[in-house]
C-alpha cells in the first residue's frame, strides 16, 4: 500500500470515528440528562468529566510510550483553553436560554465564520464552487433543522449564539494552525489541552451549573445505572475529542465544518429509528440536499486546494521523549 492509499485510509478512519462518537454521545447523553431518564442535568460539570476521562486516557498513552510529552507555551495553552471553555459553555448555554431550532441556525452559522477567518487571516482562498457547495451544505441542513423555527424576540439569546459562533470557530481554527505550527500530533496537542480544560472546567461547572438549574451537582443521586451511563459518556467523550482533533489535524476546519454536518443527518435518522421522532417530506428533502452539496464539495475542495500559511506568533512547542 503506497502512501497516498495509507493517508486516504487514515484519513477515513478518522472521519467515520469522530462522526460515530459524535453521534452515539449525543444519545447517551440525552439518556443521562433528560428528566425521563437519569436526570443529570449539570452540562458544564460533565464536560468538565469528559475532558478529566481525555487526560487519564493520554496519560495512560504517554506511560506506555505511545505519544510523547510536550510543552507548549504557556500563551498559547492559556489562549486555546480560554477560547475552548468559552465555545462549550456559550453552546450550552445557547442551547439552554433559545429554541432547538434557533440553536442549530447559530451552528450552522459557524462554516461561513471559518471561512471569513481563514481567507482573511490566514489568506487562504476559496473557489466559486467550493463556496457554492458549502451554501447548498448550510441550505440543506437548514431545511431539515429548522422547519418549526419560529423567531423570538431575544437580546440575551442573539449574543449568547453570536458568542457560540465566534468561540466554536476559533477553537477550530486553533486545532489546525497549533497543530502545523508546532509539528504536532492530535494526541500530543490533547495532551496539553484536555488537562487545562478539564482542571478549569472542574473547577467553574459546580458553579455555573448551580447558577443554571438551581442544585448543586454535590446533591445528585449517584446511582450505579446513572454512573453507568455516565462512564459511558466519558468513553465517548474520548473518542470524540481524539478523533476530532485528528480531523482537524488532517483537514481544514471548514472541511470539517462542512462533512459535519452529516452528523446532523445521522442523529435525524437515529432519532427517527430509535426514539419514534417524525420525519416529513421537507425534511427528508433537506438531507438529500445537504448530501449532494458534501459531494460537491469534496470534488471542488480536491480541485482547488490552498493550504494557508499559519499563525507565526505562536512560540515554539519543546517536545521531550517519555
Amino acid at each position: 500500500m503506497g502512501l497516498s492509499e495509507q493517508k486516504l485510509v487514515m484519513d477515513m478512519a478518522a472521519w467515520a470515528g469522530n462522526v460515530s462518537s459524535s453521534v452515539m454521545i449525543i444519545f447517551v447523553n440525552k439518556v443521562l440528562m433528560n428528566a425521563t431518564g437519569y436526570g443529570f442535568k449539570y452540562a458544564t460539570t460533565l464536560c468538565a468529566l469528559h475532558y478529566m476521562a481525555c487526560t487519564i486516557s493520554i496519560w495512560i498513552t504517554q506511560a506506555m510510550g505511545g505519544v510523547k510529552k510536550v510543552t507548549l507555551p504557556f500563551t498559547d495553552l492559556l489562549l486555546f483553553t480560554a477560547t475552548a471553555n468559552l465555545s462549550i459553555v456559550s453552546l450550552n448555554l445557547s442551547l439552554m436560554i433559545n429554541r432547538v431550532g434557533f440553536y442549530q441556525i447559530a451552528k450552522l452559522l459557524i462554516v461561513p465564520f471559518v471561512c471569513l477567518v481563514e481567507r482573511f487571516w490566514l489568506q487562504r482562498h476559496f473557489s466559486r464552487p467550493v463556496i457554492a457547495s458549502i451554501l447548498v451544505v448550510v441550505a440543506g441542513v437548514g431545511i431539515v433543522t429548522v422547519t418549526d423555527l419560529q423567531v423570538e424576540n431575544n437580546m440575551l439569546g442573539l449574543v449568547v449564539a453570536g458568542l457560540s459562533v465566534v468561540s466554536s470557530g476559533m477553537q477550530q481554527i486553533f486545532c489546525r494552525t497549533m497543530q502545523q505550527k508546532h509539528g504536532l500530533s492530535s494526541h500530543e496537542l490533547l495532551s496539553n489541552t484536555a488537562p487545562a480544560q478539564g482542571w478549569t472546567l472542574m473547577l467553574l461547572g459546580p458553579f455555573l451549573d448551580r447558577y443554571i438549574s438551581a442544585a448543586w451537582v454535590f446533591n445528585y443521586d449517584w446511582n450505579v445505572p446513572a454512573l453507568t451511563f455516565l462512564a459511558l459518556s466519558c468513553a465517548c467523550a474520548v473518542g470524540v475529542n481524539v478523533s476530532q482533533f485528528m480531523c482537524l489535524g488532517r483537514f481544514s476546519a471548514v472541511s470539517y465544518q462542512v462533512l459535519g454536518h452529516s452528523k446532523t443527518m445521522l442523529v435525524l435518522l437515529g432519532g427517527w429509528a430509535f426514539l419514534g421522532d417524525q420525519i416529513n417530506l421537507k425534511q427528508l428533502a433537506g438531507m438529500a440536499l445537504a448530501v449532494v452539496g458534501m459531494v460537491a464539495y469534496g470534488v471542488a475542495s480536491n480541485q482547488y486546494a490552498t493550504l494557508p500559511h499559519m499563525l507565526g506568533s505562536f512560540g515554539t512547542a519543546k517536545k521531550e521523549e517519555v
